[in-house]
């Protein structure tokens, strides 16, 4: 049959079957169920409708709430001759007696609001007519509690048909939809779930939401205690809406109400709890009067920052709370940020000092999304200032928070201002800007690093009186010994300064962060302090970062520096996550989980971490990071071309110092790899002279590994090996031990080598680092062992290979021709289903 009805042709042939059984003499009961507006009474009547064109005979009756307390006012409709209880053996044989003449069709809609005596005459009348061609429909609302001696289920039998109508599809919701232009059928059916009175309310309706069904539900939900103001309490908490909370907004328990509202379907059953249809909530809202509603957003902002809740929720009802005042709240709309927010702080009554910071916030904020009129709003606000002073501080707290790369020219336009109004006797506050102004400059591009740079001499030649700035100007030292590399004991010395006393502004500039890291990390008690001192910020500097996170990144270099992969993995983990690709301290955590990442043989989790680049100071690092990840996977010549590029943007901001990355040590592997040995001992000797003017054991014994692998020399890597081996860099001295067991073994020294090589193994392991300890392990497996089906010397000549020598490297090394060499590793790959030297890595080491 086709269904009158859009989208119920299913329900409908299932109701018409029963029509047909009951033709052929079979009788039953069918409930239909539903929520509110799903549309029962449009399906009964389209049943009706089926029922009389096929010749049954059709009774209607409809129950109301207000006639539930008149006995019989529902059955009355069916028969109204009934005058009471004892003629329901006459209901009975008048029905029998006209089943008996044809079928019969009876309706009862929203039977769960009927008299008592009518339910009573129903449940009398359905088991004696059960054998008769008599359908009986009931119209029933879901969640509907009985409240009086008789049940639905004793009306309906204890295994009724039941048919529980569901919202219209999408294609329904489309055909509705096709002529109305400006209405989405996907959002249209997001919104109502399909329900069809809830659908024709939002196609009348210009907005998402309707006070007159707002109104509606009001009205039904008034017979059932506390659940329209439940219901208003949760629409305005909306996701924040748990048990406790509604309790403590609309100030009584909840949780009856809610066990209402999640069986009638306003609620669904979710924790936290939602409404089934959004627009369900939209039009509860649009029912309230904005004050009330203004009220409602401002009591349950106080009751989420009472909990402790995240300051963007708290916010979002702060913004829909205009009509009320809420002065504790202004500190938490400048933290969250945002144009809203800071406009909405503006609202509250401001001092004049509050007034101009969240002006100037505001203003700065228009910036970012590349509006003049932010930085008009800025500028304006600091000349009108009165107090030049207050202009200064202002500014300089807004410098301290600025991050991305369009801030600097702006930075340095405003500092250049306010410094102009500013007396001799301003000197600290003076240093104090000048001095924030040049690290965030300094953090950019290369040019203008360099222009920056031209402040450098100026700020350093000049002692502040304060002594927290002259803690600033040592950590200022520090940096520039680190940049130039001239001395590392000179560098440290200046930094421990630095760190003698509370947290000062300068730590959390992503400049200064960038370069204690390794000027510190050599020693684990310096870069303890370090992180330390980070965990006592009282805020974050970082607008893209919460409090602590800084200090997790240095933590992380410490446990890097000590060779502890498991630690800093989970210590860079969530700086990443934020995911803010324009934040330094964000793009220099990537960098170095991708370096982890790298170290543990996670390639594929390594290579997203290096997709991007950029013109900020650590974007350096993320290049040198993409350049070991290719040299790890056998890609010698893509490697080769990012660490010297890494150099080349080092060189740009005159960085020579090897302490800030490794590039010269991982490029002479590259060379090595391409058989240029030339070009790989030259670079390691420039490493290695940089180095001994450093001064520090790490990047000493680092330079000399790269010089006793590019010249062969033994003697040179031993001296590594010793280095390292009385310093904290476990991973470092892993490293030395395979290189020096490695070249021991290419000489046939197996017996000095193996020993090497095993204990490089077992510290690897130790430290979670794969590839090492793959590349070890394997070197110093028993020789006559044949792997993955490979000979000895093919298994040899294919690891040398994947460890990034050349064909004349191994025929030297093994005293082969190139020719065997080449038909060793044809084999290999022919064994190992591979292609060629870039998946050997993965087929021997997988």
């Amino acid at each position: 049959m086709t269904s009158p009805l859009l989208g119920r042709d299913s329900e409908l042939a299932t109701l018409g079957r029963l029509l047909d059984d009951a033709v052929q003499g079979t009788g039953s009961c069918v409930v239909v169920t539903g929520g509110f507006g799903i549309g029962k009474t449009a399906v009964l009547d389209a049943l009706a409708a089926d029922a009389r064109a096929r010749g049954f005979t059709v009774r209607l009756a409809k129950s109301a709430r207000l006639e539930s307390h008149l006995p019989g006012a529902v059955v009355r409709q069916l028969a109204p001759c009934l005058a009471n209880e004892h003629d329901l053996e006459e209901l009975y044989a008048r029905a029998a007696n006209s089943a008996r003449k044809g079928p019969i069709l009876m309706v009862i809609d929203d039977v769960h609001v009927a008299d008592t005596f009518s339910k009573r005459a129903l449940a009398y009348l359905r088991p004696r007519l059960q054998e008769m061609p008599v359908v009986i429909a009931l119209g029933a609302s879901q969640g509907y509690l009985a409240t009086d001696e008789v049940t639905l289920p004793e009306i309906a039998g204890a295994h009724p048909n039941r048919l529980d109508l569901a919202g219209l599809d999408v294609t329904a919701v489309e055909s509705l939809t096709e002529n109305l232009p400006g209405r989405d059928a996907k959002r249209c059916h997001e919104l109502t779930g399909g329900n069809p009175y809830l659908l024709q309310a939002l196609l009348r309706e210009e907005g998402e939401g309707s006070a007159a069904v707002g109104e509606m539900i009001g009205m039904r939900l008034r017979e059932y205690t506390g659940a329209a103001e439940v219901a208003r309490s949760a629409a305005v908490l909306d996701s924040d809406a748990g048990l406790e909370l509604l309790s403590a907004l609309t100030g009584f328990d909840a949780l009856p109400a809610v066990d209402m509202l999640v069986r009638l379907g306003v609620l669904a059953d979710t924790d936290p709890l939602t409404f089934r249809y959004p627009f369900v909530r939209n039009s509860i809202l649009a029912d309230m009067p904005i004050a009330v509603r203004s009220a409602a957003h401002a009591r349950a902002a106080w009751l989420l920052f009472e909990s402790d809740a995240p300051d963007e929720r708290v916010a979002e009802h702060v913004l829909k709370a205009r009509s009320v005042r809420l002065p504790w709240s202004v500190d938490l709309l400048r933290e969250v940020g945002g144009v809203e927010h800071l406009e909405r702080a503006l609202e509250e009554h401001l001092s004049e000092e509050d007034r101009l910071a969240v002006v100037v916030e505001l203003g700065h904020t228009e910036h970012l999304r590349d509006n003049a009129l932010g930085r008009d709003r800025v500028r304006d606000a600091l000349v009108r200032c009165e107090d030049p002073h207050l202009a200064a501080n202002v500014a300089l707290a807004l410098v301290q928070r600025m991050c991305t790369g369009s801030d600097a020219h702006f930075a340095v336009s405003l500092a250049i201002m306010v410094v102009a109004r500013l007396l001799p006797e301003d000197r600290d506050l003076v240093w104090n800007l000048v001095c924030t102004t040049y690290l965030l400059a300094a953090n950019r591009d290369a040019h203008m690093a360099n222009c920056a740079g031209k402040y450098f001499e100026d700020l350093v030649s000049d002692v502040p009186q304060d002594p927290n700035l002259k803690r600033a100007r040592s950590a200022l030292l520090a940096v520039g010994n680190a940049r130039s590399g001239d001395s590392y004991s000179e560098a440290v010395e200046y930094a421990l300064e630095a760190l003698d006393g509370e947290w000062i502004d300068v730590f959390g500039a992503s400049y200064i962060f960038t370069f204690l890291v390794p000027v510190l990390g050599d020693n684990p008690a310096h870069i303890n302090k370090f992180w330390r001192s980070h965990s006592t910020a009282p805020v974050s500097h970082d607008p893209h970062l919460r409090r602590g996170m800084l200090s997790m990144i240095a933590r992380a270099c410490a446990f890097h520096n000590s060779g502890d992969l498991a630690r800093a993995y989970t210590f860079l983990t969530p700086p990443v996550s934020t995911g803010n690709v324009e934040c330094p301290a964000v793009v220099l955590a990537t960098a170095k989980l991708a370096e982890v990442c790298i170290e543990m043989g996670q390639f594929d989790e390594a290579a997203p971490l290096v997709a991007e680049d950029g013109n900020l100071l650590q974007h350096i690092n993320i290049v040198y990071a993409r350049g070991r990840l290719k040299l790890a996977s056998c890609h010698a010549e893509g490697a080769l071309e990012d660490l010297l590029e890494a150099g080349r943007r080092l060189a740009a901001r005159e960085m020579p110092n090897p302490a800030l990355m490794a590039w010269r040590h991982h490029a002479v592997r590259a060379y090595l790899a391409l058989g240029n040995r030339d070009d790989a001992a030259r670079l390691a000797h420039e490493e290695l002279d940089l180095a001994k003017r450093w001064g520090s054991t790490r990047v000493i014994g680092t330079a000399l590994m790269s010089v006793g692998m590019s010249t062969d020399d033994i003697d040179v890597l031993t001296e590594a090996e010793q280095l390292l081996a009385s310093s904290p860099h476990r991973l470092l001295h892993a490293q030395s031990l395979y290189w020096l067991g490695h070249h021991l073994r290419r000489k046939c020294r197996t017996d000095e080598a193996a020993d090497h090589l095993r204990r490089s193994f077992e510290l690897a392991r130790q430290l979670s680092a794969h590839p090492l300890a793959k590349l070890a392990g394997n070197e110093v497996r028993d020789e006559d062992d044949q792997v993955q089906g490979l000979t000895k010397q093919e298994n040899r000549v294919a690891r040398m290979a994947a460890q990034g020598l050349t064909n004349r490297q191994i025929a030297e090394a093994l005293h082969l021709t190139r020719r065997t060499v080449e038909l060793h590793l044809s084999s290999a790959y022919r064994k190992l289903g591979i292609t060629g030297r870039a998946e050997l890595v993965a087929a021997l080491w997988s």
